[in-house]
């Protein structure tokens, strides 16, 4: 079975985002599971990665034989980067959506890139270009080092929502269903 999980950004209002990806791509996959995250009930500021790369594996555990997919935004693209490099989830394809790169840099990653570098997944990273929250280039100039693999697609913007899927939709669509 073909199944895609959504992972949403950071603060409770990407839910929305994560919901519309759920409605947009339920059609196209055997299920769709979309990560609710514990600090979104619990009131913390910020995600907690640990906890949440163990509810992937749960989820992903249920069904091993199946053909995951990832669809990711903001914190959530951070998540895919761990969770692929720990050996939680090997996605068929992913979206990334607004990666922080260069927030991650320091708090994150402490300049081991090595989840990005050793990613191999084939990938789309979409970007606004004036992201308030993810620097685009800082991005765009990682990505190129650390993964040219991965196709990066700077995307007219100044917002970090990502739900103009009348921009982008048929492109990953195309995407991910070939």
């Amino acid at each position: 079975m073909r199944k895609l999980l959504v992972l949403p950004g950071n603060s409770p209002r990407n839910r929305q985002w994560g919901e519309a990806m759920v409605e947009f791509f339920q059609s196209d996959f055997d299920e769709v599971v979309m990560q609710e995250y514990d600090h979104w009930e619990s009131g913390e500021q910020v995600i907690n990665v640990p906890a949440e790369l163990d509810k992937i594996a749960h989820t992903i555990s249920h069904s091993p034989e199946d053909e995951w997919f990832v669809c990711s935004k903001s914190i959530g693209t951070l998540l895919t980067l761990i969770a692929k490099q720990e050996g939680i989830i090997s996605p068929k394809k992913s979206l990334l959506f607004g990666m922080p790169l260069d927030l991650a840099e320091e708090d994150l990653f402490k300049g081991d890139w090595s989840a990005l570098s050793g990613y191999g997944v084939p990938s789309m990273a979409f970007h606004n270009e004036d992201d308030p929250v993810a620097n685009c280039q800082f991005s765009e100039d990682k990505i190129k080092e650390q993964a040219p693999e991965i196709e990066f697609v700077k995307t007219p913007g100044d917002t970090h929502e990502y739900l103009d899927f009348a921009r982008y939709g048929q492109i990953i669509k195309n995407f991910l269903l070939k």
